[in-house]
């Protein structure tokens, strides 16, 4: 029996004294090494030995780094994230070559314990894996991949833009080349159409026939190559497609070409290429075109170094800024940008932080104090203390919202989406219609074929897939690049249809810590009763009670060390030896059976104590007034949207900031889940609201909203619970968070109606033999970048 040429698992050529040998279900399976058999038992193992008969490497061989894996678990371990109870990783995955690398690599770990969700995309290469950090370890996950001969690394930015540049390399070449044939193409086709040789003999025109045949193959199999693949994934997978399309129509004038040339008819080579050619000019400049909608994204990114300098005995080194750990000690020259979230250490420095506040003058932060990642640091070399690892940094995350919200689908595509699905194999029923139409009409095969090959290329689903996540990226990106972070495409449309904008009071229209203006006693003396106060809000960090802390440090009061108990939006309980004190509203006090004095008339914030039962006094507290929310709500009412404040703070002080705002209404005393009650009776109603708030302690309320806003500071609380996040601490930055999204919603809506369209125009004329085929590449292409460019004009966006 003759002995296998290749090795069974990677296909490389084996060589007879250098090979291992393996008997297998009654087969002789032949390796070239001792990874590729150990891959092998692994996928036989799995019960995924089908992979080998759905596999169609285009290149044999396993990739550098195979079988091991090079990065230690502590350092896959600071590069996951928690994700809804989870831990999930980002990885690149070299050596997939076919769509049945990704099928085994997911079901592989798809069938692992502890995995409980795998994605890898085909086009990029990249993957997500999510896990159960007390079942398996990301090391674990990286082995189970490098086991079935891939090689992952951890995703970053860099690895992706060295893909995108390569992609955009490969795009430019095929063209180059396309376009430079194809202009000898065209000479060639003058000569032999234009009459220019007029009484040319027989053997010379089939010799220029040849030549153009010669020059035509390899535009139609080099710089076609993509659409080939393509098209052939799309037949094997049973999901036709764009590449589809093209393929037919090339490949069909192609070949027609080369049986003319054997039996003397005429030949359309130039069809075939410059169909090609002009397509890729289209992807061309719509790869530049998503290049430049990356833009703000691109400078997000870029904000945070990619390496830092680590403090080790005593000395910097450089390092990686991922393996950076909480509690590390790093080093910020003038000039550099912090790497992560820090504190800093011995002495303080200026930093700007306009890309992240929108303040344009340099800040003064002091020894202690935090600086958030990308923070440029101006005036001194410092030291500081590392808070969070680069993955949860908040220049990090709000990176990784703005990217994800390129994934999530606006409402308004579903109609694209349902139409794209049964698009192309109606295409191709209508292109079949229109050859055999025309061959009944004039027997004879040429102009039949063009006209099919015309219809092929001229539909344009491409122009109906862009026309809404173009729009979005674009607006995604101009977005984050002013502060304004859309959790998705869907936030985006719900943003631009609102008709209610609904405010929380503190920290969101007023601006600062409240501060205490007036302390009245009842059964103690003053310094007592805020001493009383500061113990009770000593845990809390709501603005409130920051306000009442910082008076107390005024005074010289000494604030013990103990958190008590809070209760959202109505006050804090704690016990003492002198029994439980009380620091609340109004409600509280009620609740908890304290008899207050009679109410006084104030616009002021109350904060009334109470100790073991007994009523002690009350602290009176304000806090400045936004000075940009009066326009702001003047600039929601010209947009059409009724305003409200909802607030846990007494009536009186309500009614002061409505006035003040010129707010359409208020609600008063409300704790969090009355806001959420509020805004659904509103949604039931028919209303779609919008609720602004400082994302402390909004969460059901912004929830519930059709849009949740949290703005300034940048919580955590605020990144996670909020479907847009503001992250200059600036109410302006509402109006054109507003305006961005409406303008997206009437591009998107521009956009689909040009592709439907375009489509309904573009189909008749080329099936009535009106367009040809040359015309309609030019036809299908232009649409494209039509769509991509009225995308574009986003870019220029200024808003407010």
């Amino acid at each position: 029996m003759d002995r296998p040429a290749t090795c069974s698992h990677c296909n490389l050529p084996l060589a007879d004294n250098d090979r291992i040998v393996e008997m297998v279900d009654g087969r002789e399976l032949h390796f070239c090494c001792q990874g590729c058999r150990g891959a092998h038992a692994v996928i036989r193992g799995a019960g995924l030995a089908a992979f080998y008969e759905k596999r169609s490497w285009d290149e044999p061989g396993t990739p550098d780094g195979a079988f091991t894996t090079a990065y230690s678990d502590e350092y896959l371990q600071s590069l996951a994230r928690e994700r809804n109870g989870e831990r999930e990783i980002s990885l690149l995955v070299s050596g997939i070559r076919c769509a049945a690398c990704i099928w085994l690599i997911e079901t592989l770990l798809a069938k692992t314990p502890g995995i409980s969700s795998v994605t890898i995309n085909y086009s990029t290469h990249r993957g997500r894996v999510c896990f159960d950090p007390k079942q398996i370890s990301p090391g674990q996950v990286f082995a189970a991949i490098a086991a079935l001969g891939y090689a992952p690394r951890p995703y970053s930015s860099d690895a992706a833009r060295a893909m995108q540049e390569q992609e955009w390399k490969t795009l430019l070449i095929r063209f180059v080349t396309a376009a430079f044939l194809s202009l000898q193409l065209m000479g060639y086709s003058i000569a032999l159409y234009g009459g220019y040789f007029r009484g040319m003999d027989p053997g010379t025109r089939h010799l220029m026939q040849g030549f153009a045949g010669l020059v035509a193959t390899p535009v139609v199999f080099f710089s076609g190559a993509p659409f080939l693949k393509g098209a052939w994934r799309s037949v094997r997978n049973l999901a036709p497609n764009m590449d589809l399309l093209i393929a037919l129509g090339v490949l069909s004038a192609y070949f027609y070409s080369l049986g003319a040339l054997a039996f003397g008819g005429e030949v359309y080579f130039e069809t075939s290429a410059m169909v090609v050619t002009l397509i890729l000019l289209g992807r061309l400049l719509e790869n530049s075109a998503r290049r430049r909608a990356m833009a703000g994204i691109d400078n997000l990114l870029r904000l945070a170094p990619d390496t830092a300098w680590l403090e080790q005995d005593g000395e910097p080194v450089q390092v990686e800024a991922s393996r950076l750990r909480p509690g590390d000690v790093i080093h910020v020259r003038p000039g550099e940008r912090f790497p992560v979230d820090a504190v800093l250490l011995d002495h303080g420095t200026e930093v700007d932080e306009s890309m992240l506040t929108g303040e344009p003058e340099p800040v003064l932060k002091q020894g202690g104090e935090t600086v958030l990642s990308g923070s440029l640091n101006i005036s001194a070399a410092v030291r500081a203390r590392v808070e969070r690892p680069a993955a949860g940094s908040f220049m990090a995350r709000i990176a990784r919202m703005a990217q994800e919200a390129q994934n999530r689908k606006a409402p308004v595509q579903g109609l694209a989406d349902r139409v794209a699905s049964v698009f192309v194999p109606l295409v191709i029923l209508i292109a079949a219609a229109t050859g055999i139409s025309w061959f009944s009409v004039l027997r004879e095969p040429v102009l039949p074929l063009l006209h099919a090959v015309s219809v092929l290329v001229v539909a344009c689903p491409c122009a109906l897939g862009l026309a809404t996540p173009t729009a979005i990226l674009v607006a995604t990106g101009v977005g984050a690049g002013r502060g304004i972070l859309f959790r998705g495409g869907d936030t985006l449309e719900a943003t631009a249809r609102l008709t209610v904008a609904a405010f929380d009071k503190t920290g969101t229209l007023t601006v600062g810590d409240p501060q205490v203006v007036r302390i009245v006693p009842f059964r103690v003396d003053a310094r007592r009763l805020l001493a009383l106060a500061a113990m009770a809000e000593a845990g809390s960090s709501h603005p409130i009670a920051r306000g009442i802390q910082a008076r107390a440090r005024q005074e010289g009061i000494r604030i013990p060390a103990c958190g008590g108990t809070i209760v959202a939006g109505r006050g804090v309980h704690l016990e003492t030896r002198e029994g439980l004190l009380l620091a609340g509203n109004r409600e509280f006090m009620t609740m908890h059976g304290i008899r207050l004095p009679r109410a006084e008339t104030t616009g002021f914030t109350e904060v009334h104590v109470a100790l073991a039962g007994v009523y002690q006094g009350c602290l009176l507290l304000e806090a400045g007034l936004r000075p940009e929310a009066p326009a702001v709500m003047k600039e929601m009412e010209g947009m059409g949207l009724r305003t409200l404040l909802l607030t846990g703070d007494h009536a009186r002080a309500a009614a002061r900031i409505a006035q003040e705002t010129a707010i359409d209404d208020y609600a008063a005393g409300m704790a969090p889940q009355d806001k959420a009650a509020r805004i659904r009776a509103m949604q039931e109603e028919g209303e779609r609201v919008l609720m602004v708030g400082d994302g402390v302690n909004d969460a059901p309320a912004l929830s519930e909203a059709t849009v949740g806003c949290a703005m300034g500071s940048g919580t955590d609380m605020a990144l996670a619970t909020s479907d847009l996040v503001l992250v200059h601490d600036n109410l302006e930055q509402l109006v054109p968070a507003l305006q961005l999204a409406r303008r997206t919603l009437r591009l998107i809506r521009q956009n689909l109606f040009w592709a439907f369209t375009y489509n309904l125009v573009a189909l008749p004329l080329a099936a009535s033999g009106h367009l040809a085929p040359v015309w309609a590449a030019t036809a299908m292409a232009a649409s494209s970048v039509l769509v991509v460019a009225n995308s574009l004009r986003l870019q220029r966006f200024k808003g407010a």
